[in-house]
């Protein structure tokens, strides 16, 4: 079976908990499908620079969705799409966060064009891990860039329930997606994995009987929809596997996403 674009997740997805994957294995993957004209597709929730480094020494045609669908480029540094949190409005989140009770405690992190931005005490190797072109500010209030999203998230705590009170605050302004247990992601309403995804299918002419899609999160849960092989992890939520179509042979940990590629190409 061979299908026209493969779109993948990172964490939890393409990469083992150790945040590696089989490089020449998907090397060689990947030649195989540069020559067949199949379009790969990175789609994370992620800094688009995080999601470069990730394939840092693999050689060939990668297209990303990157900031949960804020911004869509190839791997020769050609956006083909952006949406933006107006800057009000983002300031706007950051003084509710800060302010509302149910949210205290929460780990501040900010995607923009130029950088990703943090306060010094979020400052953390996880963080670094993250997120690349990384500068620590005394305010994220003052930032003067093009923001595609802000990450929040809670030590030892659930974001989904304050997920639903950002989501409830700012009902048609913005929109925030659980990425992990732990922290979530605010973006512009109508924009998620599925946009950046429908985006690539109109662009390249393609549509979604020809379009396969893995993912185990529930920001992944909309770009599953869009393609007809919509493969979920089997380390995947419950949500995911109810709404993909198929699951993947093995986890994450055991390269699900290689073993089904190699069924696709």
């Amino acid at each position: 079976m061979k299908v026209a674009i493969i779109a993948t997740d990172l964490d939890g997805t393409f990469l083992r908990d150790d945040h590696q994957f089989d490089h020449p294995r998907f090397q060689a993957q990947l030649d195989q499908m540069n020559a067949q004209g199949q379009h790969f597709v990175v789609a994370s929730g992620n800094q688009l620079q995080h999601c470069i480094d990730v394939f840092d020494g693999i050689h060939g045609e990668l297209t990303y969705v990157a900031e949960n669908g804020g911004l869509v480029i190839d791997n020769h540094g050609k956006v083909l799409a952006e949406s933006l949190i107006d800057l009000p409005l983002y300031q706007e989140l950051l003084t509710f966060v800060a302010t509302e009770p149910a949210l205290a405690g929460a780990e501040i992190s900010v995607s923009g064009k130029q950088a990703a931005y943090i306060r010094p005490q979020d400052d953390s190797p996880l963080m670094r891990y993250y997120l690349s072109r990384l500068q620590v500010v005394p305010s994220l209030m003052t930032i003067d860039d093009h923001i595609y999203k802000a990450t929040f998230s809670w030590q030892d705590t659930d974001a989904n329930a304050h997920a639903d009170l950002i989501n409830r605050q700012f009902a048609g302004r913005l929109r925030a997606t659980v990425s992990g247990g732990n922290g979530l992601d605010v973006i512009p309403p109508h924009v998620n994995k599925a946009t950046g995804l429908a985006y690539l299918q109109s662009h390249w002419h393609i549509n979604a009987s020809q379009t396969a899609a893995f993912g185990d999160n529930g920001n992944d849960l909309e770009m599953l929809h869009e393609a007809d092989y919509s493969l979920a992890m089997q380390n995947a939520i419950a949500p995911v596997k109810r709404t993909a179509t198929y699951l993947t042979p093995h986890d994450n940990n055991h390269d699900g996403v290689l073993a089904a590629i190699d069924t696709l190409i």
